[in-house]
């Protein structure tokens, strides 16, 4: 397997890790924009005509209930693709995708997708390995909110946002994190100061700031360390795939 030099321009790992034939023939498909906190990409029940593969910002699947509360079921950073239900046969999304981290992505048509996975290339084995660490991502997800506590679940969720984005600074306030974990704000505020008083974090008016990160995994679940380990052996087989 030979390794093209323009994987090493490209920062989504899943395109990184593709042959060099499949980055050449691909890369004119592919269009660099800016996604913006907050920034609807897709809503529940709409056709997938664009894919994105995020760079440096970060989109949350989200699953909205009736009276209109929302819970997050799935972050999606630089390792993966946004737009999964093309790759598995479907043209429509059940889950609304929301910008959580300002950053970079590049999109690229479904039917440039659906076309280049009829050909058997690298890119369709890359997302095979990856919707299998997606989903184990959502079952441990769901594991997690029926049984541990919620500060527990917040660092959790903050460990998991600093490793998607890089960044140990995130720009989020109270009531957007309520919407990711499905709490209330009041919740999130009290969790926020049970770890700020322990050191572990930081805090200002929409923002939040890993200060100690050895420190939050310790407060973290074990959801972490199982959804990190997952998401470490993709990068791995990525890795390998290329050399």
């Amino acid at each position: 397997m030979s390794h093209s030099p323009l994987a090493s321009t490209l920062k989504n790992q899943l395109l990184a890790a593709l042959l060099h034939e499949d980055n050449e023939r691909l890369l004119p498909y592919l269009h660099q924009m800016d996604l913006l906190q907050g920034d609807v990409i897709y809503s529940a029940g709409d056709e997938i005509e664009t894919v994105y593969f995020p760079e440096t910002a970060v989109v949350a699947l989200l699953s909205t209930l009736e009276d209109g509360s929302t819970t997050e079921v799935g972050l999606i950073g630089r390792e993966g693709m946004v737009g999964l239900s093309v790759f598995l046969g479907g043209a429509v999304t059940p889950e609304r995708a929301v910008v959580q981290i300002n950053g970079s992505a590049l999109k690229m048509a479904a039917a440039d997708l659906a076309r280049e996975l009829r050909r058997g290339s690298s890119l369709q084995v890359n997302l095979l390995r990856y919707t299998r660490s997606f989903l184990a991502l959502i079952t441990q997800s769901v594991i997690c909110s029926q049984h541990h506590s919620l500060e527990a679940r917040f660092a959790r969720w903050l460990l998991m946002m600093r490793d998607y984005s890089g960044l140990d600074t995130l720009q989020l306030t109270h009531e957007m994190v309520a919407g990711m974990i499905g709490t209330r704000r009041a919740g999130v505020s009290m969790a926020t100061r049970a770890l700020r008083e322990r050191g572990l974090i930081d805090s200002s008016r929409g923002a939040i700031e890993v200060v100690d990160g050895a420190g939050l995994e310790e407060a973290a679940c074990e959801c972490y360390a199982i959804i990190r380990k997952e998401f470490e052996g993709l990068h791995n087989s990525q890795l390998n795939s290329i050399r």
